[in-house]
């Protein structure tokens, strides 16, 4: 019997996780907008286990749900989906909402309806370049590419959550950053600059922008009592390039877009879903940087 899939939303990340489901044994159910529709009718091969929703569907079970609709949205699209159908897994593209009294809602009335998880590689990436989790004291600098911070803050995050053993965030130092236009995506706000945020461990993350990078991301870890140090860097052709306490250098391919669904092919059936933040670890960590800066997240 094939599994059964829905898809919330079809643009980039919603094609990208198609792409990772697409010809293997589920069946795919896909809602978005009748002009989107008709568009990828047109131009794009389907077969017959493909169906197509511009409406939320109703008295449904699903395996897996995957909202990868914009944040703005995705809170009602939650709850049309709960109204009506149930799922045993539900994945959250990030940032999951972009108000606190969504996070809170969510939280409150569809937390136990299912095992919710945020599509995040933050923690897969950290264990992949053999970081162990729950370091010795340590300070996290990351850099990145300038117009690419708040698209990126989640996996940061949840790299320094990793690394902490998921401890609780405490406060944010003062930082040089300024709030501009997004370069990238229209009617969304960018930071630039430097942050710096500490958990209740001691634990400090330092995440600035640079105008002209050759890597997208470029991560130093080092360790207080022990001074051992890790580093490793994000390519933009979907290599990492890593550097272990022992200096020993290492470069793996890593496909960002599709580790998720991916993973979750593999590991489905033993229902381990350790390499993934959970929607509770996350909530702690976005609800803390919404209060903490006050932009509007893409």
């Amino acid at each position: 019997m094939k599994k059964r899939i829905l898809i919330i939303g079809f643009g980039n990340m919603g094609l990208s996780h198609f792409g990772s489901f697409n010809n293997k044994n589920f069946e795919i159910d896909i809602v978005d907008k009748r002009s989107k529709i008709s568009f990828l009718k047109k131009n794009k091969t389907f077969d017959k286990n493909i169906k197509f929703f511009e409406e939320m569907p109703r008295y449904k079970r699903y395996l897996l749900t995957i909202l990868a609709s914009q944040s703005k949205e995705r809170f009602e699209l939650a709850r049309k989906f709960f109204a009506y159908n149930k799922t045993k897994f539900l994945l959250l593209e990030k940032f999951c909402f972009l108000k606190i009294v969504e996070f809170i809602k969510f939280n409150k009335f569809f937390k136990k309806k299912s095992k919710i998880f945020v599509n995040s590689w933050g923690y897969i990436l950290a264990s992949k370049v053999k970081i162990k989790n729950e370091l010795d004291t340590f300070t996290v600098n990351c850099q990145i590419e300038e117009g690419s911070m708040l698209a990126s803050i989640t996996h940061i995050m949840h790299v320094f959550s990793y690394l902490s053993g998921k401890s609780d965030l405490q406060k944010v130092h003062k930082t040089a950053f300024k709030i501009i236009s997004s370069p990238r995506r229209k009617n969304y706000n960018e930071i630039i600059g430097k942050i710096k945020i500490e958990d209740v461990k001691q634990n400090i993350l330092n995440i600035s922008t640079k105008k002209k990078m050759k890597y997208s991301m470029i991560f130093s870890i080092k360790q207080k009592l022990s001074k051992k140090t890790y580093k490793f860097k994000i390519k933009k052709n979907h290599l990492v390039s890593y550097q272990d306490s022992n200096k020993k250098k290492f470069e793996i391919k890593f496909p960002f877009s599709k580790i998720t669904s991916g993973i979750f092919l593999k590991n489905c059936e033993n229902k381990n879903f350790d390499y993934m933040p959970s929607f509770q670890n996350d909530y702690a960590l976005s609800t803390f940087f919404l209060k903490k800066f006050k932009v509007k997240i893409p």
